[in-house]
This record gives structure tokens, C-alpha cells and sequence, in this order.
């Protein structure tokens, strides 16, 4: 019933696998080298476990040697997952992507294959191909961590690095993941450890929650880095419409003009200058801009506006976020991507934010002003 149930499962990841490439090649973005490394992790998933399914399912009676020597397609796939990376982090010139590495190994390791094929016949030899898959096995895996460690660190250690892409994306999604992959290695180094002393007849079953597990978190990533890159390079081509907006702002203000109505100034800082439009913009940065203490900033503030700093900023990001859903320039462009730009960090603070000051949600009012001016 476990088996069975572990076979259903595999096999309708392949379905959703090939569903999910077929879709997203077609997509705008389908061409960019990103989404076709992501695609590539995908398609190596989908191709390990196919053939893994057919040798437990179809070809159960095959030969030893086929079972064992089977084509190593997982060796492919952290390595298009790192790659994705740099490309998704827009940082190929900087860090090597060990593309041709990783497909040295992979040629290498289907060239020792061939020249095993004597063997094929010979059962005497059995115990020296198990041996063999078993060692190829540790090496493959310790490439993986080792790439696996290498985005790790970019990730959180070279931020510089891709400090652009920080300004449409927090990166989180990706950080999640990589907390989830070191799970995954786990199991996988758990497994080889488990079977160490079993190379001739190593325990299959001790690798399903490792295939199932790894299945679901690399659809899983493949899903949130379509969707996240989709939103970037949206963001991207809205950020340079909006950009024509900022054209000749005015970057500061005198001290005497801050002196005489302090937070008049202050506000129009906040609005001349788009200080709201970005999602990092704090109290504390304020504070630092207008050479005001917090205490003092919070304070004024709540008194002339009647809001808290956070409410204040966000009054002023749905204001704007308001002007480009009804604006037509703004048509194609996704909600989510507008509240982004308009200086939300996520898509249920956009939406929470405009309920609260608006009490209708982004999509109905966008709706309910393009009835308006149809009805007009």
C-alpha cells in the first residue's frame, strides 16, 4: 500500500512536472536564462525519478547492471538549481557557475558506463558495480552540498553582490528554501550512511521520503522562482515607467523652510522625494533624514496627521497605488507588482493596508472604477 502510494505520487510529479515546463516555456519570460535553468531542474527531477519508477514498476526483471548503472540525472540537478540562482540574483559575471563542471561529471559518469558495459553479463562482477555506484553516489552528493553551501553563502554572506535585485525582491522565498534543502541533504547523506555496509542490496525503501521530499520542495522552488522572476522583471519595466513620474524632483529643503513648519517640511520630504515608495523606509530613517529624534518625529506626526508613522506611510503608498490601478498606462500590469512598487514588501501587507484605509480590497477597487468610467 506505502509502495503503491509512493508510485502514485511520484508519477503524478512527472505529470505536474512536464505540465509546469510546457507552461512556462511558453510564458513571456520563457526564453530567459533563468527560467530555463529552473525549467532544467525541473526536467532533471522529472527524468530521475521516470526511470526510477519504470525499473520498480515496468522492468522490475532487468538485468543487475541496468538497475544499478542507471542514467545519473540527479547529479544535474543541484547544479541547475545554483546556476538559476545567479542568473535569478543577476550575478553570472561575477561568481562561476560550474555549468561545465557539472556536465564534465555527468559525461564522465556515463563514459565510465560504457566502458562498464562488459560486465552487463558477467554476475561475478556484481559486487564491483554496486561498489562503484555507491562511491559515484558519495561523490555526486558531495558536489551537491558543496554547490548547495556555495548559494548558501551567497545568499547570506554576498548580499552586495545583488544588492539591485533586493530593491524588487527580499529574497526570503529563496532563503526559506535553503533552509529546507539542508533537511533534504540530510536525509540524503542519512540514507547513504544507512546503506553503506548494503552495496549489493542496498534498502530502496530508506530513499522514498528522499525522493518525495525532494520532489515537493524543487517544485515547490521551481513554482515560487516562475512566479517571483514573472514579478521582478514586471516590477523591472514598471519601476522605469513610474521613473518618468520623478523628473525633476526636488531632493531637499532648507533648514529655515524645515524650521518654520516642521512638518509641512517633513512631509513634503516624504512626498517629493517618493520616501514612501520604498519598503525599507523606517522611522529611524527618517529621523536621520530630517536630523529630528524619533521620539520628537513619532510624536509630531501622531499629532499632525493623526497616525501613527506606519499608517501615515502607508496612507500615502494606497493613495498612489490608487492612481495607478485606475490609471490606463498602468493597465497591464499586474495588482501585486503595484503595490510593490508602490512601497509594500508583500502582497497580504498591500492588500491589508488598503482594506484598512479604503474598506474594499485592490482588485474590487480597481473593478469598481473601470464600471465608473464605462457607465460615464
Amino acid at each position: 500500500m506505502i509502495k503503491s502510494t509512493f508510485e502514485f505520487l511520484m508519477i503524478s510529479g512527472v505529470l505536474l512536472g512536464i505540465i509546469f515546463i510546457v507552461s512556462t516555456q511558453f510564458s513571456k519570460n520563457g526564453r530567459d536564462k533563468s527560467i530555463i535553468y529552473l525549467n532544467l531542474v525541473v526536467l532533471f527531477i522529472i527524468l530521475n525519478n521516470l526511470q526510477a519508477f519504470l525499473l520498480e514498476t515496468l522492468f522490475t526483471d532487468a538485468n543487475f547492471f541496468i538497475h544499478k548503472l542507471q542514467v545519473p540525472w540527479y547529479v544535474l540537478i543541484f547544479p541547475s538549481f545554483y546556476t538559476f540562482l545567479i542568473y535569478y540574483l543577476k550575478i553570472e559575471k561575477k561568481i562561476s557557475s560550474f555549468v561545465y563542471v557539472s556536465i564534465s561529471l555527468f559525461i564522465i559518469e556515463i563514459v565510465v558506463r560504457i566502458s562498464l558495459i562488459p560486465n552487463y553479463f558477467n554476475e561475478k562482477n556484481n559486487f564491483f558495480i554496486a561498489k562503484y555506484v555507491q562511491i559515484e553516489e558519495i561523490i555526486n552528493a558531495s558536489y551537491s552540498i558543496f554547490l548547495f553551501i556555495k548559494a548558501f553563502i551567497i545568499l547570506f554572506k554576498y548580499s552586495k553582490l545583488y544588492q539591485e535585485i533586493l530593491t524588487f525582491d527580499n529574497t526570503k522565498w529563496l532563503k526559506n528554501f535553503m533552509f529546507l534543502g539542508c533537511v533534504v541533504l540530510l536525509m540524503w547523506v542519512c540514507a547513504i550512511l544507512l546503506n553503506l555496509d548494503k552495496a549489493l542490496n542496498p534498502q530502496v525503501f530508506i530513499y522514498y521520503p528522499l525522493r518525495l521530499s525532494t520532489t515537493i520542495l524543487l517544485y515547490w522552488v521551481g513554482y515560487q522562482g516562475f512566479y517571483n522572476y514573472s514579478l521582478m522583471t514586471e516590477r523591472v519595466k514598471l519601476r522605469a515607467e513610474i521613473a518618468k513620474e520623478n523628473i525633476g524632483i526636488v531632493s531637499n529643503f532648507s533648514a529655515k523652510e524645515i524650521q518654520e513648519d516642521r512638518f509641512t517640511a517633513i512631509k513634503e520630504y516624504i512626498k517629493k522625494n517618493k520616501r514612501f515608495l520604498d519598503p525599507l523606509f523606517s522611522l529611524e530613517c527618517l529621523s536621520e533624514e530630517m536630523d529630528i529624534s524619533t521620539s520628537k518625529l513619532s510624536l509630531l506626526i501622531n499629532q499632525e496627521s493623526g497616525n501613527n508613522f506606519s499608517d501615515y506611510i502607508n496612507i500615502l503608498r494606497v493613495e498612489k497605488a490608487k492612481d495607478y490601478l485606475i490609471n490606463k498606462d498602468y493597465a497591464d500590469y499586474t495588482i501585486v507588482a503595484i503595490g510593490l512598487e508602490c512601497g509594500f514588501n508583500s502582497k497580504s501587507t498591500f492588500y491589508t493596508a488598503f482594506k484598512k484605509f479604503t474598506n474594499t480590497t485592490p482588485t474590487d477597487y480597481k473593478k469598481q472604477k473601470s464600471t465608473t468610467v464605462l457607465n460615464s
